[in-house]
């Protein structure tokens, strides 16, 4: 195959998404020829295969042989892509800053186009508000002013980021809205455009807590998806995407953003590591696997970063007063820059702390201060929480914990109406915001307000959460609906749990009882010993809540039916 044939062969693989094939023709042309454009190619191909470390060596190099070869123009492209890299998923600001310099010296006063990628790589570096707005206004002016639609769309995103953080929440979004539709639909000529314009949508989303919008991009980016695959690639924006799925009840799809996250950061990027690591540790809790959870967070050796999960560890094992100093340690972190905050570069969010986390941290001090009797410190956290809600950008998610916290204050002063009607407004709007678990526990919580006056209403009302709780997996909160209708005479579950609370190898076993597997038989199957067989089985059926092998088999083939 020629040269010629090689080049065109990966770039066709590039644009069609076939990264691997891509790589493989890059590296056959690099073998043949060690031109600046091979280096680049292989790089691109590497970063989109998630391959961050050998990219970055590829894109150095890239650099180095443009800079032999006088083509200013290619050395400069390849320093303002490592400022990006560096910066948004190696967390290394010294190593971002000096390829931006780079970048700037280099770049001739009448090249008009370099000068302004150096100006938005500068306004993602900037600290200062004016000063970031001025560059992205200028990157932008000039990205129209030449046509070039890659940049045109980056810093219009990045122009939404920008404005929210200025406060003008809805020119903001308009921004971000616009430059999303322009980049899937096909406006930019680089996937990397695509990837730079999710990256900033998320960051927005995150600082307003407006899960919606994340959600209904992501859906509209469906058909490029399929193609091209996640473009939420830099460490930031794969966070902020796997705490969205943790969020809305994608458990599995979180666990395995959060998984990449944590090992494209490992070892390279501390701060972004801690915060996939704890957020995998919050959904162990979610799923009610404390003691994975406690083990996780105790693995990374981080006790800042990861204490809002230890509170939450701490409320459930009624320690109310540790949960309370826990939760109050990680939003002073945030606060003073402590903590986690002060590791995760200011690339989009500007050394912001997600409102996600801030709203969940405010709501849990609220409901382990009332655990601990202090109804006064309680109400002066709802308030706090109210203002954040009442501000500018409040979203639908801090209204809804806002009011959660606000029934939980009326529920303990007594008040049974008012935090009846608070309940009931939680549920509403985490219904809307698919916040499953955060619904089931608003659910559960105006169940136990109702019982006294209007009983029949309140059984409804637990048996709806104890169903949508084990639908999700939250093995701790249903257990909670489930002993709360037991306590009323109401009974338990009446139909099994979801097969979400099982771990990988329960589930290979559910499919063997389908079959018929005895527990010899299964213990052959899978090389294990016919006691751990019987006590997987054993355990499955506890957590699915069935009686016996028969039901479970009758269970799973009933699941596969519908799968």
């Amino acid at each position: 195959m020629t040269l010629e044939e090689l080049t065109a062969r990966g770039t066709a693989a590039m644009e069609a998404g076939q990264w691997a094939e891509a790589r493989d023709a890059f590296r056959e042309l690099l073998a043949a020829t060690r031109s600046p454009a091979a280096l680049a190619g292989l790089s691109d191909a590497l970063f989109l295969l998630g391959e961050i470390g050998e990219s970055v060596r590829c894109r150095e190099r890239a650099y180095a042989a443009s800079r032999r070869a006088g083509n200013v123009a290619e050395a400069v492209d390849s320093a303002v892509w490592l400022c990006l890299v560096y910066g948004m998923s190696l967390g290394n600001q010294a190593a971002a800053k000096g390829w931006l310099a780079r970048a700037e010296s280099m770049a001739a006063p009448d090249d008009g186009l370099s000068l302004a990628w150096v100006d938005f790589c500068a306004a993602l570096l900037a600290t200062d508000a004016r000063r970031c707005r001025t560059l992205i206004e200028r990157a932008l002016a000039t990205s129209q002013e030449m046509g070039d639609p890659d940049l045109a769309v980056c810093a219009l995103a990045e122009r939404g980021v920008v404005l929210v953080k200025d406060g003008d929440v809805q020119a903001g979004l308009r921004c971000v809205d616009e430059a999303m539709a322009s980049a899937l639909g096909g406006d930019g000529t680089s996937s990397y455009t695509v990837v730079m314009a999710g990256c900033s949508m998320l960051t927005v989303c995150d600082l307003l807590g407006d899960l919606g919008r994340a959600a209904q991009w992501t859906q509209a980016a469906g058909d490029w998806m399929k193609v091209y695959g996640c473009p939420y690639l830099y460490a930031q924006c794969r966070l902020v995407h796997g705490r969205v799925l943790l969020l809305t009840g994608h458990w599995a799809e979180a666990e395995d953003e959060l998984g990449r996250a944590a090992e494209s950061t490992k070892g390279v990027f501390p701060g972004m590591y801690h915060r996939a690591i704890t957020s995998l540790a919050d959904l162990r809790v979610r799923q009610g696997r404390f003691d994975e959870a406690r083990a996780v967070i105790e693995g990374i050796g981080a006790p800042v970063e990861s204490s809002l999960v230890a509170a939450a560890l701490a409320l459930v094992s009624h320690e109310p007063l540790t949960a309370v100093a826990l939760a109050e340690r990680w939003l002073r972190s945030e606060q003073d820059g402590s903590g986690s905050g002060s590791l995760v570069p200011p690339l989009h969010a500007g050394g912001q702390r997600s409102s996600l986390e801030t709203a969940a941290a405010l709501s849990l001090l609220v409901e382990a201060r009332l655990a601990a009797g202090d109804l006064d410190g309680a109400q002066r956290v709802a308030v706090s929480l109210g203002e954040r809600a009442g501000g500018p950008g409040g979203a639908a998610l801090l209204s809804a914990y806002a009011v959660l916290a606000g029934g939980r204050i009326s529920a303990a002063q007594g008040v049974a109406e008012a935090a009846a009607a608070c309940f009931e407004d939680a549920l509403t709007l985490f219904g809307r915001l698919d916040l499953s678990l955060e619904a089931g526990r608003a659910r559960l919580e105006l169940a136990r307000v109702l019982a006294a006056d209007q009983p029949v209403l309140a059984v409804s009302e637990a048996r709806a959460a104890l169903t949508a709780l084990d639908r999700l997996g939250a093995t701790h909160d249903a257990d909670v609906a489930a002993a709360l209708l037991r306590s009323w005479g109401a009974g338990g579950r009446s139909v099994p749990r979801g097969p979400g609370v099982l771990t990988r190898r329960e589930q290979e076993i559910l499919g063997l009882l389908v079959r018929g597997y005895s527990n010899q038989e299964i213990a052959g199957h899978l090389f294990i010993s016919r006691k751990t067989a019987a006590h997987h089985v054993s355990s499955l059926l506890d957590k699915l809540g069935l009686r016996n092998r028969a039901e479970a088999a009758a269970y799973g083939a009933r699941l596969g039916s519908l799968s």
